[in-house]
């Protein structure tokens, strides 16, 4: 027992207990006598059941459920879509079972309940953290009593967004802050470092008016954003891509170093409207890191990685990383070799940059944009690696090609941004230009 009741404090509840007790008339002695005894006889009743009252309070302090507290597996760091490493283990639990409940991240559980184990500490329930690079949070509960315990999404790529423009409202900037967290748990690893001056005059190569030029060095990417006026309602939505790459050693590195993505203000609100424009963002800003902006047929004249074969209408991807997801997401027949890319729908801004929305209907990198969700998938994120990020596929939307990969019929009312499909995006104007890396940074293993 925790707590201990001392003769001395015994005998003063005695004394307390027995001045409590006073006799109304002396009567005889007999009545004097006997209700003396039963007086003294009441007293020690009493004064035994606060001696037990007090013990049980004892005990009960000493080994009943206490303060909760994380034994181990606190403040963890996983790859988005996996589970925490080690088991979280919950003291301060008296013996009973908790309720454990994802808090903030997106993550998932095995089960709501732990695991009650000998020593009366409870483990935790598999936690698999969610799909994007935002604070992780699990809430264990018991009776009233909650502790929340954290992890982290582990990444070391870094995206540095600008608005530019007309000033977004804070919901319209939060758009962009998403798309950037869920793609900075896909792309992971650390990238080399650029260093900009005055003189590369890159907002200007860009097409940003209003903001400094750009100087120092950008060990990630650097995107400029905004939402302002192009070409009028239901014509091009959104102009994007990268502006400047990385190159080592003469050779270009197909990792964007900064690039802009811009948005129609003359659409966005019935983009809104529609429940998609968080997908059109991302989808746009995949652009920007270099999704379909880089892949080139053999002996063409852009600036980029040869990835396509069969100019025409049956363009295909042959990128490795894409044919293994691909066939990741059921394709194993319709990817044996090379991915259907799109050659016959759209404008330029759709032909040779896009999935085909004839074989992969609502994939978020499909050339249109349709209605209800529209899942980024491994075959999206694998097909990065082929322009040299290291990637975790685990952060990968479910995704099965539709109908054993061939869809019935394309539908134009499907497009929800325009009504010209294929034409609402469109690519720069301009080729990127270089800017020489200047060596690897140390690794912050940022989170």
């Amino acid at each position: 027992m925790g707590k201990q009741i001392t003769p001395f404090a015994a005998e003063r509840l005695l004394k307390t207990a027995s001045r409590g007790f006073k006799v109304a008339s002396p009567g005889s002695l007999r009545d004097r006598q006997t209700s003396s005894r039963v007086i003294f006889m009441s007293s020690l009743s009493f004064v035994a059941s606060v001696l037990a009252v007090a013990l049980v309070v004892a005990c009960s302090d000493s080994t009943g459920p206490t303060v909760l507290a994380v034994k181990s597996g606190d403040k963890q760091t996983a790859l988005a879509g996996t589970p925490v490493p080690a088991p979280i283990v919950i003291s301060g639990t008296g013996g009973q079972n908790a309720t454990f409940t994802v808090l903030a991240g997106g993550g998932t559980l095995s089960s709501t309940t732990g695991t009650v184990n000998a020593d009366g500490t409870v483990t935790a329930p598999t936690w698999t953290l969610g799909k994007s690079a935002v604070p992780q949070q699990l809430e264990v509960t018991i009776g009233s009593r909650k502790i929340v315990i954290t992890a982290n999404v582990q990444t070391s790529y870094k995206i540095d967004l600008r608005f530019f423009g007309r000033t977004m409202t804070a919901a319209q900037q939060a758009l962009f802050t998403n798309a950037a967290n869920r793609i900075r748990a896909i792309v992971v690893g650390q990238l080399p470092v650029v260093t900009i001056s005055a003189s590369d005059s890159a907002a200007t190569a860009c097409g940003v008016t209003g903001v400094p030029e750009p100087t120092g060095s950008v060990d990630g990417i650097l995107i400029y954003a905004s939402i302002d006026s192009i070409d009028g309602r239901n014509k091009i939505l959104a102009q994007s891509g990268p502006c400047f790459v990385r190159v080592q050693n003469t050779q270009l590195d197909f990792r964007t170093s900064i690039g802009v993505m811009k948005f129609d203000s003359a659409d966005i609100n019935s983009l809104a409207g529609s429940g998609n424009l968080q997908e059109v963002i991302t989808h746009e800003m995949l652009h920007v890191v270099g999704f379909g902006s880089f892949w080139a047929f053999p002996g063409g004249d852009s600036a980029g990685k040869v990835l396509l074969i069969n100019p025409g209408a049956d363009v295909r991807y042959t990128g490795q990383g894409g044919i293994a997801g691909c066939q990741a997401i059921g394709g194993v027949s319709t990817c044996a070799t090379s991915v259907p890319v799109e050659g016959s729908q759209g404008g330029d801004g759709t032909i040779n940059s896009h999935w085909r929305e004839t074989t992969f209907n609502n994939e978020l990198m499909t050339g249109f944009l349709n209605s209800g969700v529209n899942p980024l998938s491994k075959m999206t994120i694998k097909s990065l690696e082929d322009l040299g990020y290291t990637v975790d596929a685990s952060a990968a939307d479910p995704f099965t090609i539709p109908g054993g990969s061939v869809r019935a019929s394309f539908r134009a009312d499907d497009i929800t941004a325009t009504t010209t499909p294929g034409a609402w995006e469109k690519p720069l104007p301009r080729a990127p230009r270089g800017l020489p890396t200047t060596g690897i940074p140390q690794s912050s293993g940022s989170k």
